[in-house]
This record gives structure tokens, sequence and C-alpha cells, in this order.
């Protein structure tokens, strides 16, 4: 009976609405991201990444956007591998110490976890643990914009985050259609200096993606569409990228095929 009830899952799944970034695209898509949240009117914006995007100038496209713009933000740039808890009080505290009112992830999966998590817990004020599991929140996530720096995770438009528990040796899932970001910049510029290492990797968890919500029991035509977009870019596009880092038309491709099996395997 086990199939008949994920089916049934599925069937219900399909009314629950869930949210679409709207997507900025293409070479310089950062600092156009950056020019549009100027003018959205946030007191002070949050940014969140980690040390190495932060060291190698990546964010500068964007926040020389926001400056011009007039808006007024910090940078949190502590991010580590699969977010652990502490980290994500160390940035809530930082939200509230600086008077934030929005989040900017920018960098690969673990900073938009990491931003949804921070994003969840300020409107919802109780301990990570608690807000584990789907719509624990009963208030909406503060807003959210995303820059991702890798081609794989396809966070930038998913409704959950995963974080890790120290003390426990094991991960947390926050689900909310509410923490999905309100706007994306898919910019390939900031992908050129991939290792080709873990642009294999990044483009095997997007493959992975894609496969999952196609053979799985939750698919919709709209699912099955994006799933397999998203599998033809990737075989592409996938070796270029890894055999041409500078390749600014894989990159991008790639980072479209990430994003495609984002809303694939978010609804499927």
């Amino acid at each position: 009976g086990l199939g008949a009830i994920m089916r049934g899952a599925g069937l219900v799944t399909r009314f629950i609405p869930i949210p679409q970034p709207t997507l900025l695209v293409g070479p310089g898509s950062s600092a156009r991201l950056g020019q549009a949240v100027a003018g959205f009117g946030h007191e002070k914006i949050l940014i969140v990444t980690d040390s190495v995007i932060s060291k190698l100038g990546l964010l500068k496209p964007m926040t020389d956007a926001l400056t011009a713009g007039g808006a007024q933000f910090v940078v949190f740039d502590e991010i580590t591998p699969d977010a652990p808890i502490p980290l994500i009080e160390k940035g809530i505290a930082f939200y509230q110490e600086h008077g934030c009112d929005a989040i900017i992830a920018f960098g690969g999966g673990s900073s938009m976890d990491a931003s949804k998590a921070i994003a969840v817990s300020i409107s919802n004020p109780k301990p990570l643990r608690q807000l584990a599991g789907y719509l624990k929140g009963l208030r909406a996530p503060v807003k959210i914009y995303a820059v991702p720096t890798t081609a794989g995770t396809g966070s930038e438009v998913t409704v959950a985050a995963v974080i890790s528990d120290p003390e426990k040796h094991s991960k947390l899932v926050i689900v909310d259609p509410r923490m999905v970001p309100k706007m994306a910049a898919l910019d390939p510029s900031l992908m050129t200096g991939l290792p080709p290492h873990i642009t294999a990797a990044t483009g095997i968890d997007a493959l992975t993606h894609a496969v999952e919500a196609f053979i799985g029991n939750w698919t919709t035509p709209y699912s099955d569409g994006m799933a397999l977009s998203a599998v033809g870019l990737i075989f592409e596009n996938l070796r270029t990228a890894y055999t041409n880092g500078k390749n600014l038309e894989a990159r991008e491709k790639m980072a479209l095929a990430s994003t495609y099996a984002g809303f694939a395997f978010t609804r499927a």
C-alpha cells in the first residue's frame, strides 16, 4: 500500500503553490541583481557567503551595484560546508546586530541553505531543530535573493534547506515553499574559475536531481519537461565546462541545467 500512499501524496502536492524566482541570466547578471535589489528599499541587506568567494572578489560587481544604488549591506562570509547549526546561529545574531531586513545568498548550496535557515529563524524565533520538517514556521521567512556560484544544487529555486547538527551527527531538512528566493542571478562569469573536479561533481549533482525527478512517483508534465531539458543541457555542456572552464556559453547552460533540475525535483 505504500506505493498508493506515495501516489496520493503526489496528487496533493500538485496543488501546493511553489513560487518561482525572477531569473536574471548571463554574464553580469549578478550586478544586475544588485541594481534591482538596491531599488527595493531595504534598510540593510545581509550577504551570506564563504571566505573563499569573499577573498576572490566575486562579490564586487554585485556590491558595487548595491553601493551605486544607495543600498546598505553587510557581509557574513563564514559559511562552511553543510552549514552547521552553531554557524547559522552566529549568522542569525549577525543579522539582528546589524538591523538587516533581507538576505542575498551568494555561493554554493551551503550558502543558500544557510541563508534560508537564517531567514526562517528570524521570522520564527525558536531553536533550529524545532524548525526542521515541513512548514514548521508560522510566519513567512524574510526576503531572500540568490546568486549561485556552482551549477549543481539548484537551491536558488528549491523549497528546502539542508543543515547539519554536529551534536547529533545528522542533517536536518527545513521545507517551506516561502523560502524560495524572490530573484536569482545565473552569472556564468562567476563560475569560470571553478576547478574541473568541482565542475564535474556539481554537474553530476544536477544530473542526479533531474534523473530522480523524472523517475519519481510525483512527476508532472512540467517536472518531466524540466528534467529532460536539464539532462540534455548537461550532456551537451558538462564535458566542455570541465575541459574549458572559461567557456561562458557552456557555463551558462550548465547553470540553467542546474536550475531546471531544481525546478523539476522540487515539484516531483
